[in-house]
């Protein structure tokens, strides 16, 4: 008999709706979103605008000087399209907006090499920074990422997340500063450089969708 299970169609009223992780994964999703799995609750946000992206091509821009500089580190990075960390045990799904793949990576479980070194760009709003600041925090941490970077253009710092066993050790870098971690020795960013071109406080993207 064949199966009468509909395929889940997500669009911006599915914010806040709970989901297994394997619901999540066969969902089709309606384009112009970004959609993530948090602890079992879908997540929908507007596709980031010009300002947050000008923050994103300028981690790339970074990312792309220093592969050059030293050939052999990185094996790949991209951003959300590229990457989906998956958590089964907190049902959980994040599409960082840029992450770093170590050459020499073994693979998991899934034939992929994981990610160690991953970017979040902080969007306006309390809910964006709950989850960039702690629900990521928490995250990221527990799928096993080396690194983590916040990168808050409503702040102008950054703040370099590295793993310490299983915990973080918090490094805060001002706009006067540069930025470096240890995941990609001699990777070393002044944090003004990150935000050139993007304003200040407003337009930064990632909000809820409309509607939600």
């Amino acid at each position: 008999m064949a199966s009468t299970t509909e395929t889940i169609r997500l669009g911006p009223l599915d914010h806040g709706r709970r989901l297994t992780l394997e619901e999540f994964l066969d969902a089709e999703e309606t384009p112009g979103y970004r959609y993530e799995l948090a602890r079992g609750v879908v997540e929908v946000v507007e596709v980031p605008n010009d300002d947050h992206g000008d923050i994103v091509c300028n981690i790339y821009d970074a990312l792309s000087a220093y592969r050059r500089e030293h050939p052999g580190r990185i094996l790949r990075y991209g951003g959300a399209s590229e990457f989906r960390l998956w958590l089964p045990t907190m049902v959980s799904g994040r599409n960082p907006d840029a992450a770093v793949v170590i050459s020499g990576t073994a693979k998991g479980a899934d034939g992929r090499r994981p990610a160690s070194l991953a970017f979040e760009v902080v969007s306006p709003g309390a809910e964006a920074r709950e989850r960039d600041y702690r629900t990521k925090r928490e995250e990221y941490l527990a799928y096993g990422l080396q690194e983590y970077w916040i990168v808050d253009p409503i702040e102008r710092r950054i703040t370099v997340l590295i793993r310490n066993g299983d915990s973080w050790v918090e490094r805060p870098f001002t706009e006067t500063q540069t930025a470096e971690g240890l995941v990609l020795p001699g990777f070393r960013v002044p944090v003004a450089e990150l935000f050139a071109g993007a304003a200040d406080d407003e337009g930064q993207g990632g909000a809820a969708a409309p509607g939600a």
